[in-house]
């Protein structure tokens, strides 16, 4: 048994379909979640300034006393060595690679994450790991966060991005999607209208919360109450975020702080 919370950081909202995912498998968990919207997008930082971010975060994360971190960016996942911090993390990006690898029957995935994540190519070296005789094929979509951070992730213009940048995958006969952004899922319903219905999403946060729990469950390290506390800290701005949370969430909440997190 571990009372401590659980940490969970992203850019901005997008790491919040992580949260949420993490909630519903783990719900006696209490939990500390942190997006840098002072500093988002993070998809065209440098590899130097992420690697800072991430320090600062889970820096701020031990001070909390977290048992655990949740890098619910891929961004972050595909830039920094996680043997370089002193915590315990789990990666969203090995989760989706691990996902999309076990569902994909034509062994054709695509990948849309955002422009580091990409020229990275961590999706395509993880999922090839597992087997690699998958044929991966990626796509860049910068404007996607931008677009949610800002609500409009069903808005027409959304939907001419989307078009923009996964209408290439009609021609390569993938069966499977991985949505490699955390904040990618809030707009699922946009990017299935140009992928078509029978192309599997894969959201990555299944996976890693079920990973999570099993660690837990393994350590003795769960909780046992039946419902936990969520308390939220932003770096900048607050006000989309809330909204984003209480739609995401599907419940209203008070305890949103806004911390200098260069100060970590």
């Amino acid at each position: 048994m571990d009372l401590r919370p659980i940490g969970v950081f992203d850019s901005g909202v997008g790491g919040l379909t992580v949260l949420r995912r993490l909630v519903e498998i783990l719900p006696g968990e209490d939990y500390i979640y942190f997006g840098d919207t002072k500093r988002v997008p993070y998809g065209d930082r440098s590899k130097e300034e992420i690697k800072r971010f991430a320090g600062q975060i889970i820096n701020f994360m031990k001070e909390k006393n977290a048992k655990a971190v949740v890098i619910a960016c891929n961004t972050t996942c595909a830039t920094i060595d996680k043997k370089e911090y002193d915590a315990v993390l789990f990666d969203v990006l090995q989760a989706g690679a691990k996902s999309a690898a076990l569902f994909t029957k034509n062994k054709k995935i695509g990948v849309i994450a955002t422009k580091r994540t990409i020229e990275s190519l961590s999706y395509d070296k993880n999922i090839k790991a597992i087997n690699e005789g998958i044929e991966v094929y990626s796509a860049a979509c910068p404007d996607f966060v931008p677009l949610i951070e800002r609500g409009l992730a069903n808005s027409d213009e959304a939907y001419e991005s989307a078009y923009e940048y996964l209408s290439g995958f009609k021609y390569k006969n993938i069966d499977t999607l991985v949505l490699g952004c955390t904040h990618y899922p809030i707009m699922s319903e946009t990017i299935k209208k140009i992928v078509g219905e029978n192309i599997k999403l894969i959201d990555p946060a299944i996976k890693l919360s079920f990973d999570a729990k099993d660690y837990l469950k393994k350590y003795d390290l769960l909780n046992p109450q039946a419902k936990g506390n969520i308390q939220f800290f932003v770096s900048g701005d607050k006000n989309n975020f809330i909204k984003a949370a209480e739609v995401l969430m599907g419940e209203k909440f008070t305890s949103i702080s806004t911390i200098d997190i260069e100060k970590y």
